[in-house]
């Protein structure tokens, strides 16, 4: 069964329809994962590392610079995108993955056309609607879903919140988010010793199991 349901994902994977995104970059896949609305919290294999970013400037400005592949898929809320268009066009030069953060959760449930501005605002900087969407508390009321899988737009969770301590135990499949906010700052200085100390892989390969060379985590 498992074989058969990495297998499914697999064709799915290799069959999604594909946008190149304004920068020129890399192909972009446009696709639901999910048969229906639903949150993904963890892959199938390996571990990948996201990032919740909505603060910073030149300390982000430098960290993005020395960021090495795999990369991690970052997060950005829509307001950031606003005030750091030179950052944006550094993330689509180097091809970094970069999803949507929204608000917290119950705001979608009050405002409705929320999740459809935001959309519009990464659409104003990516040329394209984001593949993968985040709320800012991880919370993802039945609404938010519907909306979000009528959009094509996947809703990522986590696994694990990582605040810059002990690593989980290793798990296949995890999904460890980071938190980079005005509020809650995890130092990108950890994040770039958590990405070279351990083998984190592209949060498609964690979601597909496509990557078979062998990594090691923690």
């Amino acid at each position: 069964m498992k074989k058969l349901l990495l297998f499914t994902l697999f064709f799915l994977f290799t069959a999604f329809v594909l946008v190149r995104s304004s920068g020129g970059g890399a192909l972009i896949p446009v696709f639901n994962i999910t048969q229906e609305p639903d949150v993904i919290v963890q892959g199938s294999h390996g571990a990948a590392v996201t990032v919740d970013l909505s603060f910073g400037d030149s300390e982000v400005k430098a960290w993005l610079e020395e960021l090495q592949a795999p990369y991690p898929l970052i997060f950005a809320d829509p307001d950031w995108l606003e005030r750091s268009p030179g950052l944006v066009r550094l993330m689509i030069e180097r091809n970094i993955p970069v999803a949507l953060l929204g608000a917290a959760g119950e705001r979608y449930e009050d405002e409705p056309k929320l999740l459809e501005e935001q959309i519009a605002v990464y659409e104003d900087h990516f040329g394209r609607k984001p593949l993968y969407f985040r709320t800012a508390d991880e919370a993802f009321p039945k609404a938010l879903q519907q909306q979000l899988f009528k959009a094509e737009v996947n809703a990522l969770g986590s696994t694990t919140r990582w605040d810059g301590g002990k690593l989980p135990k290793k798990r296949e499949g995890l999904i460890l988010s980071v938190q980079h906010h005005r509020e809650e700052r995890t130092d990108l200085k950890k994040v770039s010793e958590l990405l070279s100390a351990h083998e984190f892989l592209a949060i498609e390969d964690v979601l597909f199991g496509v990557e078979t060379k062998e990594r090691k985590f923690p």
